[in-house]
């Protein structure tokens, strides 16, 4: 974790940098080595500031902290710096959360992977299926109708090279869709 203090009129001591690495110190765990942060120290007509900069490999922040005394501007610079990491890591943890329970919902439905070539699409419950790759003649794609589980065949014709679906109807009888 890099952490670089720069001061604006003002002279930075060592006591003020101890203090700043103290409060930085928290951040530590979280972002180990990929974390970078930057304080900017400012005094102007009385008003002592503070300003921290958060920069990661995945988001960047900034907290700023005015008051009459430099060390609780850090504080306050701080504070907002921890809000606003806290909120992100809460968004994180809400959508794999929602993504678990989006699986664990089409799960109690029954929705589940028939084969290597189905997929569940994410949020809707929709599968998804490859049609086979090698043109068929009608007759064959009859056949497959008979051992599929489904009851289509979707097929690309040898004769006129259109996409055709071959379909059970309900009467018991087979329909035929060309593109």
């Amino acid at each position: 974790m890099d952490v670089e203090i720069t001061g604006r009129h003002v002279l930075v001591t060592s006591a003020i940098q101890t203090y700043v690495l103290k409060r930085l110190k928290r951040f530590e765990r979280i972002f180990a080595r990929d974390g970078s942060f930057h304080v900017i120290l400012g005094v102007e007509k009385g008003r002592q500031t503070a300003e921290v900069i958060l920069k990661s490999k995945y988001l960047s922040l900034t907290g700023k902290g005015e008051t009459g005394d430099l060390y609780s501007s850090i504080l306050r610079a701080v504070e907002k710096i921890e809000r606003q990491t806290i909120k992100h890591k809460g968004k994180i943890i809400e959508t794999k959360r929602h993504k678990a329970k989006a699986a664990s919902v089409a799960n109690r439905l029954g929705v589940r992977r028939r084969s290597a070539g189905v997929r569940l699409r994410p949020g809707n419950g929709i599968y998804e299926e490859e049609a086979p790759k090698k043109p068929m003649h009608l007759d064959e794609a009859v056949l497959e109708l008979g051992q599929a589980e489904n009851p289509f065949v979707v097929f690309r014709d040898v004769e006129s090279g259109q996409v055709r679906v071959v379909y059970r109807r309900k009467d018991g009888s087979l329909g035929l869709v060309s593109t």
